[in-house]
């Protein structure tokens, strides 16, 4: 049986450059050597202090980085091998929900252009749209009123709960969260774990 995801010895090395000629004088080893196996319907958790490379390994699954070396195996794909062009369709079953609910939301989008913004991407909107907006905003716990406001006008907690409906509006198969709760408050950030909870038992509809 083939797992949902494997990544085999996954490395990102950032170029130290100096010197009028930037000339490359070292690197920093941000993930250097990770392996993993996760497979349909498990949840994996990467704990470790600030600056170890979580985040960066996040990114280097949905391709926002580019690997170093290694592979990532997604339902049987190597992403690390594809070009953008093979990658745009995988990115339809694979999506992610940023840490900071202030900066990942832009300020000049309403929250039905936000939450919609996947739909529009992938050519999906026209089939369902504001529909389909409205029941993502329920599902994460707000009202459809609510997608006429702007991201500025909501607390830290529903930014994220705004920003998760974002991540299911495809209805992917896997969700990278980069420390969802980070920036919350301890009540909030029980909120929004039991937001989390109820998503994944009931699945994105």
């Amino acid at each position: 049986m083939t797992s949902l995801l494997k990544v085999e010895g996954l490395h990102k090395y950032f170029p130290i450059r100096r010197g009028v000629l930037r000339r490359q004088v070292g690197e920093i080893r941000a993930v250097d050597g990770v392996d993993l196996e996760l497979e349909t319907g498990e949840t994996l958790s990467l704990v470790g202090e600030s600056g170890c490379g979580k985040s960066t390994t996040g990114r280097l699954l949905v391709r926002l980085l580019e690997p170093t070396a290694g592979k990532i195996i997604f339902e049987g794909t190597d992403l690390a091998s594809l070009s953008q062009r093979e990658l745009r369709a995988r990115r339809q079953a694979i999506q992610i929900m940023f840490q900071d609910p202030y900066a990942s939301l832009s300020p000049r989008m309403t929250v039905h252009d936000i939450v919609a913004e996947p739909l529009r991407v992938q050519g999906r909107y026209a089939e369902q749209g504001t529909d389909r907006v409205r029941e993502l905003l329920e599902l994460v716990g707000l009202r459809p009123e609510h997608s006429r406001r702007y991201a500025h006008e909501f607390s830290g907690g529903q930014r994220q709960r705004i920003g998760l409906a974002r991540a299911l509006a495809l209805n992917p198969r896997l969700l990278v969260l980069d420390e969802p709760v980070s920036a919350l408050d301890v009540s909030v950030q029980a909120q929004v774990i039991n937001q989390l909870r109820d998503v994944s038992r009931t699945g994105s509809r």
